[in-house]
């Protein structure tokens, strides 16, 4: 059990150096770093979900030192900035496909798929954390589906890295997705050497939510979506 609780505390703390590593530039450190100052709506989106990853964290250490009175009340908190991710992500997810639309930028259709992605991520983040919710007196089970919803949230970090490299390759949605499932791949695999078998919520679960952003991203580059999405954000 002890084992248990070091593996997720150690994730979480993997999750919040990334998130920051991601977003350095961009926000945590745009002063420092002579990065343009993000907006007033960035700036609350980035501090939302900034206060999840570190909820998350938070909540992983208090189970790991026992304090399992401060975690449910801490828990109400959770869900509270859950829901607020969801709302701010889809808003600024559709503001930047707007953009891009009234713009008529070549990098249109891109923003377009990456709309689906996105918008797929707020799905799966809201859906995988009303079922932890629902199964918290399920602790193998919540703990797993609050990470693979943390995890849900996590491909902006990996774009924004990517950002940093010379790689072609990571500036196409299908690769960004690939190294995502990669880094979602690892955690599994990790979790499951630990305790020498695969938990069904990484096997089922897990592998639905690395499938529906693989569909989300075929789904957002073919023309049928295009048109919807134009008509939705125009």
């Amino acid at each position: 059990m002890s084992s248990d609780r070091r593996f997720f505390a150690a994730t979480a703390a993997a999750i919040v150096a990334l998130t920051f590593a991601g977003f350095a530039r961009s926000f945590y450190l745009h002063d420092l770093l002579g990065a343009p100052a993000p907006s007033p709506f960035l700036i609350l989106h980035g501090a939302v979900m900034s206060s999840w990853v570190l909820l998350f964290l938070i909540q992983a250490v208090l189970i790991t030192t026992n304090r399992l009175r401060w975690h449910r009340r801490l828990g109400y908190i959770g869900v509270c900035s859950a829901a607020l991710i969801v709302v701010l992500g889809c808003v600024a997810t559709l503001a930047a496909a707007a953009r891009e639309v009234h713009a008529h930028s070549e990098a249109v259709n891109s923003q377009l798929d990456v709309l689906a992605l996105e918008l797929a991520q707020m799905l799966l983040f809201a859906s995988l954390v009303s079922a932890a919710v629902y199964l918290r007196n399920r602790h193998d089970w919540h703990k797993r589906l609050m990470l693979l919803a943390t995890l849900c949230i996590l491909p902006n970090a990996v774009v924004r890295l990517a950002f940093l490299t010379d790689i072609d390759l990571l500036q196409k949605n299908i690769s960004l997705v690939t190294l995502w499932a990669f880094l979602v791949l690892v955690v599994v695999v990790i979790d499951s050497y630990r305790r020498r078998g695969l938990h069904p919520a990484f096997g089922v679960v897990g592998v639905g939510a690395v499938a529906s952003l693989y569909a989300a991203h075929f789904i957002g580059v073919t023309t049928t979506w295009v048109r919807f999405s134009t008509w939705l954000v125009t």
